[in-house]
């Protein structure tokens, strides 16, 4: 076999290659969720009363400081020697100014990491290391509906996008069968792409017929929408749904 030949074949496998790549392997996967895990340190705080932010030392700033009023279940807090009515000045190098700032900062922060709480007990100013846990707590209103669609339908959300007269995209997000949420690209025909998505063996039945419906729609509407994805059905694929869901584009 000649040189030229030798590169055309390594061509056209490069291209084979990059297609199959590109219409069935899924940009990101994800496990479905069943309840958010976030970073416990399980304290009750409350705003800091007049009488007692008056005793601050002077280097504390005007308004800074919450007051510890209780301990939760199993408090790593507790556990690590902060005791009901500690002030807290600050949480690593963030100043605590409210309770809603303090639990934000918990929430959004990785379980297992060792946090600096800078407090004030008896007039002394002392710093104690707390290492956060995990806590549980329910799916909100989007996840659950996310869960479901996923649960029920098989899928949630798709989107597709016609090029020509019979050159199209489409994309699903579903469930597959072995619990991983994943995104399915396919690209063509019409035809090559009904063709693709009924031998698929990880969508269901309903995800295959809404799709091709879908798609269908598509092929005979002509409203103008050559090179423009059609809104995914049900909103969930916008950037900020894909964060929430860990599922980045």
């Amino acid at each position: 076999m000649s040189r030229f030949y030798q590169y055309l074949m390594l061509a056209l496998l490069s291209l084979i290659t990059s297609s199959v790549m590109a219409n069935t392997a899924p940009s990101s996967e994800i496990q479905l969720k069943y309840h958010n895990t976030a970073a416990y340190m399980g304290l009750r705080v409350d705003l800091l009363p007049k009488e007692l932010a008056a005793q601050l030392p002077e280097d504390v700033l005007v308004g800074q400081g919450i007051m510890v009023t209780g301990f939760t279940d199993n408090s790593p807090a507790e556990k690590a020697g902060i005791k009901p009515y500690d002030i807290l000045l600050t949480y690593d190098r963030h100043a605590l100014m409210h309770p809603q700032k303090f639990i934000e900062l918990i929430r959004g922060d990785k379980p297992g990491r060792e946090v600096k709480l800078k407090l004030v007990r008896k007039g002394k100013i002392i710093t104690i290391p707390v290492t956060l846990t995990s806590q549980e707590y329910p799916l909100d209103d989007d996840q659950l509906d996310y869960q479901y669609n996923l649960q029920v339908l098989g899928y949630d959300g798709m989107r597709i996008k016609q090029l020509s007269k019979d050159d199209f995209r489409a994309e699903i997000r579903y469930l597959a069968p072995d619990g991983i949420v994943r995104r399915l690209r396919l690209s063509g025909s019409f035809k090559k792409i009904t063709h693709d998505i009924y031998v698929n063996t990880e969508l269901s039945a309903i995800a295959k017929h809404d799709l091709v419906k879908a798609l269908t729609k598509r092929k005979n509407d002509e409203e103008g929408w050559f090179g423009k994805w059609i809104p995914f059905s049900d909103g969930n694929f916008s950037p900020s749904k894909m964060k929430k869901f860990g599922l980045e584009r």
